[in-house]
């Protein structure tokens, strides 16, 4: 990796925005990591970033907010919507959204790293990686 990417974690539990710090540190991105939908807009806005990986229920807002206001202020940004209550409906509005890829939790920080590592897909084989299933 030339430069590290610079990747926004927003998650409502501060322990899984440390696990997947903690990952994504390692595998030497550059992480910020919030717990608040008001927050991750706040830094979409004021700091440059590559990947947005984002809880899709949170007290504080919907993680489609934040994929609608990436897509549409920051449209270079790639988005990957994760949550403990995935169902096909969700990943497919996800997906249909704009969203890079849908992780059902749990997940490891190797299905993880396995997206943000892969060769950018066009946009008609987008991947909807769920768990720790490769994309197609």
């Amino acid at each position: 990796m030339p430069t590290p990417s610079r990747v926004l974690v927003i998650d409502d539990s501060p322990r899984m925005v440390a696990i997947m710090k903690r990952w994504l540190v390692r595998a030497g991105y550059h992480v910020t990591g919030v717990t608040t939908v008001p927050e991750a807009i706040e830094t979409l806005t004021a700091n440059g970033i590559d990947w947005v990986i984002t809880d899709l229920m949170m007290p504080t807002g919907d993680g489609m907010d934040v994929l609608s206001f990436a897509r549409t202020h920051h449209p270079q940004t790639k988005v990957i919507v994760m949550t403990a209550f995935g169902s096909d409906a969700a990943r497919q509005r996800a997906c249909a959204r704009g969203a890079y890829a849908f992780l059902s939790k749990p997940f490891s920080g190797e299905a993880l790293l396995a997206i943000l590592t892969q060769v950018p897909p066009s946009n008609h084989d987008r991947p909807a990686a769920g768990g720790d299933q490769p994309p197609p």
